[in-house]
């Protein structure tokens, strides 16, 4: 009789493991807008429906703990539900919780209740970043809500930086062509945006400070290191790691760099849109090419305090808070353009007019957001597209550019369209401006020249650039504007184009 008995207690137990675990199931859920204005769509999905916060995941998606008595309710507050996902390692479990500028914060005691623990105070953004001791609760929640120093709560949530394309590596091979860095016969999209033509004219801007915010940058690379800005030695920062050295460990960061300021005619590799700048490394995108929003915000307002002109950012993601749009805004209070990848999907890409991506889909007037175009003028297919979010198009497909450890790829992507962008830019203010300067007025012209002047592509008038500042429909990336044969001494030349339609006023930026 006793094997039986052992066992029927094994079987008894195997019951009650089993039964444990259909208490509550692992769904990835992306929820509906917020019904409550002090909370994001997910911390308000955990109130309403009573479920568990479990973090973002690596792929920044909301991964919650729903009771099977929840799941009904659960599904009706959701956009999308993946059910019964696998246990995954949350990326971030934090939370942001912004408090009143130069106002009270939130109490030791409420953070006590609702059981969280605070890691930093970013005073400059207004915002706690806190951590749960376990998981956040609808208790916890509502222990929030009851402490009126919380503005708004919301997951610091995961962007990312991933190309449309795995990395195909790229030998460097002599040629004849001009200028002599050796893979330029592969940089059509220099030819597609008029620099090559522009070059006679203006090819260097020393004084422009590029910032490359992405996975950090290859400052050791060869055809990178003669164009990093520096300060004692230190050629930006690294909120990811939280420290001054702002080393790429993953590639992304340096193929973009090369882009807007490779070293032009140097005998190697590739060239940038412009041939010498101060190229600003920032890191906050770790080795898997992931990374915080609190750590994005921490970026940009450390570029804008040490001087950038212009913020390069290939990162995108479908969440954002208000820490982000607020650090944008004090760039674009300074007189800082921001350029930003306009987002990659498989298939057909993605409206970010009705499913918005982050941050080019921020309505600040300072945010150029670029889309991807192929050698044929084409919309890339991943590339993201929006007639009232996306303002421009520029190369995007087939890239070329700087990696890692000395070494040249090419990838697809609206992350490798942006930084034509940038470097087109870097050329625009050092033309326009023979003092360029951190300025709100300095920044809208350059801004507004690149707008006027977009080539006009007709297959392309359906995607993008309806809203104003932006001002061709269907525009791309063109810089043969600042042509001016007699002249190779950077003094403004430029003037805007007279340009009239209608636009809804409440969707201007």
């Amino acid at each position: 009789m006793a094997p039986r008995i052992r066992n029927g207690w094994i079987l008894v137990i195997g019951l009650l493991l089993v039964a444990d675990a259909a208490m509550a199931e692992t769904w990835a859920v992306k929820p509906q807008a917020s019904r409550e204005r002090r909370l994001a769509p997910e911390l308000d999905l955990l109130k309403r429906g009573n479920c568990r916060f479990k973090g973002i995941g690596r792929n920044g998606k909301a991964i919650f703990g729903v009771p099977t008595d929840k799941t009904n309710t659960v599904r009706s507050m959701a956009v999308r539900v993946e059910a019964n996902v696998p246990e995954v390692n949350a990326r971030s479990r934090r939370l942001l919780i912004s408090y009143p500028e130069n106002g009270a914060k939130p109490s030791r005691d409420t953070l006590r209740a609702a059981g969280l623990k605070t890691v930093e105070d970013y005073e400059k953004g207004s915002f706690l970043l806190v951590e749960p001791e376990q998981e956040v609760t609808a208790e916890a929640v509502d222990t929030l809500l009851s402490d009126d120093a919380v503005i708004y709560a919301a997951p610091d949530y995961i962007v990312k930086a991933t190309p449309a394309s795995p990395v195909i590596m790229v030998e460097a091979a002599a040629t004849s062509i001009t200028p002599n860095d050796a893979l330029f016969s592969h940089l059509w999209g220099m030819q597609n945006i008029r620099a090559t033509q522009v070059w006679p004219t203006i090819r260097e801007t020393p004084n422009i400070i590029v910032a490359v915010i992405d996975t950090g940058v290859d400052y050791n690379h060869p055809d990178l290191r003669a164009n990093m800005w520096s300060r004692g030695g230190k050629f930006g920062y690294d909120f990811f790691d939280d420290d001054d050295n702002p080393l790429d460990e993953e590639g992304h960061g340096t193929h973009c760099a090369g882009t807007i300021a490779a070293a032009g005619n140097n005998g190697i590799g590739v060239v940038g849109v412009t041939w010498k700048a101060q190229i600003m490394a920032m890191r906050f995108l770790g080795p898997d090419g992931s990374g915080a929003t609190s750590d994005a915000v921490k970026c940009i307002d450390w570029a804008v305090a040490n001087g950038a002109h212009i913020l390069s950012n290939s990162w995108a993601g479908p969440d954002t808070s208000r820490e982000l749009s607020e650090a944008v805004t004090r760039a674009e209070q300074k007189g800082v353009l921001f350029v930003a990848a306009a987002g990659n999907s498989a298939g057909n890409g993605n409206n970010n007019d009705t499913a918005p991506y982050y941050p080019a889909s921020l309505t600040n007037a300072n945010i150029i957001s670029v889309a991807a175009i192929d050698t044929n003028n084409a919309r890339g297919s991943f590339s993201h597209y929006g007639q009232r979010s996306v303002d421009i198009g520029a190369p995007g497909v087939g890239i070329v550019s700087t990696v890692r450890n000395g070494q040249y790829a090419r990838l697809d992507g609206t992350s490798m369209a942006a930084p034509h962008v940038a470097g087109a830019a870097a050329l625009v203010w050092a033309r326009t401006y023979a003092t360029p300067r951190q300025d709100k007025v300095q920044m809208t012209t350059v801004r507004d020249l690149i707008y006027a002047n977009a080539r006009p592509v007709p297959a392309l008038k359906g995607f993008w650039g309806y809203t104003a500042p932006a001002r061709i429909p269907g525009g791309v990336l063109d810089l043969s504007f600042l042509i001016d044969p007699a002249s190779n001494t950077g003094t403004p030349k430029p003037k805007l184009v007279e340009f009239r339609m209608k636009v809804d006023p409440t969707k201007l930026r």
